[in-house]
Order: C-alpha cells, then structure tokens, then sequence
C-alpha cells in the first residue's frame, strides 16, 4: 500500500505539484537564500515534468526553467558574497557594531562614500540656522550641543545633522566636537544620490538616523532639558 501510494505520488504525471509545493514552500520564507534554494529545487522537478510527461519534451518550458535556475544562482551567489565577513579596521568594526540595520553590502556602500577623521582642536561642524551640506556620525568623544541658548555635552556614537539631512533644512544647533572625537562625514548629495538609488540602503540608514534621534529625545527627558518640543539634543 506504502509502496503504491509512492510510486503514484512521484509519477511522472504528479511530480509537478511537488515543484508547486517547492515554489509555495518558499514563498513562505523571508530567508533569500532559502527561498531561492527551494525555487531552484521547484524548477528542477518542473524541467524534469516537463521533460518527461508530454510525449514530446517542452522544450521552451525547459529553457525558462533553466534561466530561471540560472539567474537565482547568481542571485545567491551575490547575497552570500554581501553576506561574508569583510576587512575592517576597528573604528569601521565599531561604526558597523552600531549601525546594525545595514548589511554588509549595505555598509559598505556607505563606507565608500566616507570621509573620517580626528578633530584636532575644538571643531565646529553644524551652526544653528545655517545650511548644512553633511552628515556627521560622531564615534568617540565629546560633543558640545548649543540651541536657543541652551547648552547640552553629549558623547558619541550618534548622528550630527540627521534632522537637517531628512528634512532639508538649516542646522538646529551649533555642535562643536572636542579634541579627539572620531568622526565619519558624508556630503548630503552623494549620500541622497545613493540612497535613492538602493532603496534598501535608504530605508536602513533612515532606520538608523531615526532611532539615533529617538535616543537623544529620550535622554534629554531624562535629564530634564526638554522646555520645547525639540530636543536640545536634535540637531
């Protein structure tokens, strides 16, 4: 009965709802390369079907199946290589650590477009009311805030110009970073440009600017500072 139920199972008339089964097993997965994986298992049986169910081959059917087979490899083959372990030096290693939205990939396309540095004396980088063409993520160190007056020292592992950057807008504080604070700083414009052209690395690195403000508000109401509705700490 075992045996019969098998062999009516995966015969050459039923092996395609099998690949069917493989296809949908897979819509089911976030996972892209266990997703991919169980297409490309569904388009082998489907090319076997097709092979040897009709009388004669469907050939076409065929060619579809292995291009599609074909393209999903690759596809795989540039997740697993976005996906390994990368060379970095420590300050990148930690500015990956903090940016934890970002892929591999993702971070590295960021990294590219980076400049870095050490602030060698007291450095100014954003001025209340004034444009502002970057964005800044402070490392290490210590970050003088002032806004309307008011007067804020932060450390770092933060973004500087975020608010400016998604809104296009002027500064809203002067920030002044102390000696020995390591930054990474990106022009507005290259970044907008690559941003809009990976949606993923947009929506990742908005992700991160967002929760980055989301912490300042929250410590500037835990130290009492919020008399306006914006943070001392937003900039």
């Amino acid at each position: 009965m075992t045996s019969t139920l098998f062999d009516s199972l995966f015969s050459r008339d039923n092996i395609v709802h099998i690949a069917a089964l493989f296809y949908l097993a897979g819509f089911l997965f976030r996972n892209q390369l266990l997703l991919r994986g169980l297409i490309i298992a569904g388009d082998l049986i489907y090319i076997a079907y097709f092979f040897f169910a009709p009388a004669t081959p469907l050939w076409g059917a065929i060619f579809w199946s292995a291009l599609f087979i074909a393209v999903n490899i690759w596809m795989i083959g540039l997740i697993v290589v976005e996906q390994r372990h990368f060379t970095l030096t420590g300050r990148e290693r930690k500015l990956f650590d903090v940016l934890h939205d970002l892929t591999p990939g993702q971070f590295r396309q960021l990294l590219r477009l980076a400049g870095q540095g050490e602030a060698q004396a007291p450095m100014v980088i954003t001025a209340e009311g004034q444009p502002l063409d970057r964005l800044y993520f402070v490392l290490s160190g210590r970050i003088d805030i002032e806004k309307t007056g008011r007067r804020a020292v932060m450390d770092g592992e933060t973004f500087i110009g975020e608010i400016a950057f998604l809104l296009d807008r002027s500064a809203t504080a002067t920030v002044t970073l102390d000696q020995g604070c390591y930054y990474f700083v990106w022009t507005s414009q290259d970044l907008k440009k690559a941003m809009a052209a990976k949606p993923a690395l947009g929506s990742a690195l908005t992700a991160a600017m967002n929760r980055s403000l989301a912490m300042k508000v929250a410590k500037s109401d835990l130290m009492g500072m919020r008399a306006k509705p914006e943070s001392v700490f937003a900039n």
